[in-house]
């Protein structure tokens, strides 16, 4: 239901960016899960990591209703979290997250800052080149455009319109280059790309007029369009990502097993299905976890 003012995105999203240009930082370590640890996952997790007692999370907190900071301005809240928090308890480890900006997350696995990224990030196999996955959703596309489409956009034909995507994300590497080469082969004018460290800048920079549509999850679109309808509308058809998404990892990182074994318990017991429920996730559900499962 539509209940917010016209006023509430702008404010949303300047605390949102804001928290994210002051950059990476590292939260508190939380003990919130009531869960007890699985003897067996836990023989899985690396020993410096179950020395420390610590799994930490890298995360944007910008990304609702995946991941994003509650209202204290502190506890990450979402269904990325929920699954975070759940899947430490099993291994027997404390979470802490550490926020970062999105195109930072996979170099912040390399430089040893976080042990695993958790931000609704698709598994290509380009990416597969540097880090592992361990899936847990497939998600989809759409775009955002001003309410009342003035330009008539759509998700699949966005040909001379600026666009704004999140930088580093799968619209920017290949879904909008992909129709920049449909475009130019119909004779017209391909779509300008305009790359954003957050999706909540770019939906800033439409709401301002800067860009003519977002390209986009269709989870952050929908949050935005009912926190703001008289801004915005989405512009579908809505399309399938072709890769699944899920847990980032160091290339060849032994956390990967215990990982993927927390993953799947919490599919078997429930817990998978009621957050996403909680979190109005359930179409992105999938019905196994695998280990790299891109398949482009």
């Amino acid at each position: 239901m539509h209940t917010k003012t016209k006023l509430a995105l702008p404010i949303v999203l300047g605390s949102l960016l804001t928290l994210t240009l002051a950059g990476c930082s590292a939260g508190a370590v939380e003990t919130v899960s009531d869960t007890q640890k699985d003897a067996a996952i836990a023989e899985l997790v690396p020993a410096k990591i179950a020395e420390a007692g610590v799994l930490r999370v890298a995360t944007t907190g910008t990304n609702p209703p995946f991941g994003s900071l509650g209202e204290d301005g502190k506890t990450f809240v979402g269904f990325e979290p929920d699954l975070a928090r759940e899947m430490g308890a099993l291994m027997g480890l404390k979470v802490e997250f550490v926020q970062t900006s999105f195109d930072g997350l996979i170099p912040g696995l390399a430089s040893g800052s976080s042990d695993i990224a958790m931000n609704s990030i698709g598994d290509t196999k380009e990416r597969e080149k540097v880090v592992d996955f361990v899936t847990y959703y497939h998600n989809g596309t759409d775009a955002l455009v001003a309410e009342g489409n003035p330009k008539g956009l759509k998700a699949d034909a966005l040909c001379g319109a600026k666009v704004g995507v999140l930088r580093g994300s799968l619209q920017q590497n290949s879904m909008l280059p992909e129709q920049a080469q449909k475009c130019i082969a119909q004779g017209e004018t391909p779509p300008t790309e305009a790359a954003y460290p957050e999706t909540p800048a770019a939906l800033m920079a439409l709401q301002s007029g800067q860009v003519d549509a977002v390209l986009a999850d269709i989870p952050d679109l929908v949050v935005a369009d009912k926190a703001n309808p008289d801004a915005f509308q989405i512009a579908g058809p809505s399309f399938k990502n072709p890769n699944p998404g899920g847990v980032a990892l160091p290339k060849g990182s032994e956390l990967s097993e215990a990982i993927h074994a927390s993953i799947k318990k919490l599919m078997e017991d429930g817990t998978y299905d009621d957050f996403l429920e909680k979190n109005d996730l359930s179409h992105i559900k999938v019905e196994e976890s695998v280990i790299n499962g891109a398949q482009s």
